[in-house]
């Protein structure tokens, strides 16, 4: 009597090893989602913590801090306000930070200041969604109350800021500033902002 052995044959090793692939590539594209979204909701919860903090900043000083050429805090503006780098005086938002538990950026990024060179009462802070200048291209994320664009020889009512059903038309448009614009690179592998050349 010949003895009989059981076992899988070719085909169906080939089918279960063709399903393996596919469940960890699925796996693999899932976990990066997932990776991508937290990110992406650190650096919102991060503008909006410099956005919370810049109102603090307002309502003791009376309007948002500004930013221009030749001024103690230049391009690099979260770098120096924060403190991470400049001297003691260029740390104007600081102190706040540090009340909330300090700040963090999450991976890399680009945090943008955007102040109207008017009297300062509208902002809008942004996150470079991709990476460093948004090199991966994915987008920005911005909040403020400011429209990053304000008309100098035709000012647009206060109460009309932002809203396009009023006739705004610079209301959809939030980056892109006629106004003071800064910007710091986040790299928390260097430990802070640092701006890149």
């Amino acid at each position: 009597m010949a003895k009989r052995y059981k076992a899988f044959t070719l085909v169906e090793l080939l089918i279960v090893m063709g399903i393996l692939i596919i469940l960890l590539t699925v796996g693999v594209l899932i976990g990066r989602y997932i990776l991508q979204r937290a990110q992406d909701t650190h650096h919102k919860d991060a503008v909006r913590n410099l956005y919370s903090v810049l109102l603090q900043y307002k309502n003791d000083n009376g309007k948002f801090p500004e930013v221009c050429r030749g001024c103690l805090i230049e391009r690099e503006f979260f770098a120096f306000a924060l403190g991470f780098n400049g001297t003691s005086q260029q740390h104007i938002l600081k102190p706040y930070m540090e009340a909330r538990g300090g700040f963090d950026g999450g991976s890399d990024a680009t945090y943008y200041y955007i102040v109207d060179e008017y009297d300062q009462q509208f902002v809008v802070v942004c996150v470079s969604l991709g990476g460093i200048d948004d090199e991966n291209q994915r987008g920005f994320f911005c909040q403020g109350n400011g429209i990053g664009l304000l008309p100098e020889e035709n000012p647009i009512p206060q109460s009309d800021i932002g809203s396009a059903i009023s006739g705004d038309i610079y209301g959809p448009i939030i980056v892109g500033s006629a106004g003071a614009e800064g910007e710091s690179d986040w790299k928390p592998k260097e430990g802070g902002f640092w701006l890149s050349n």
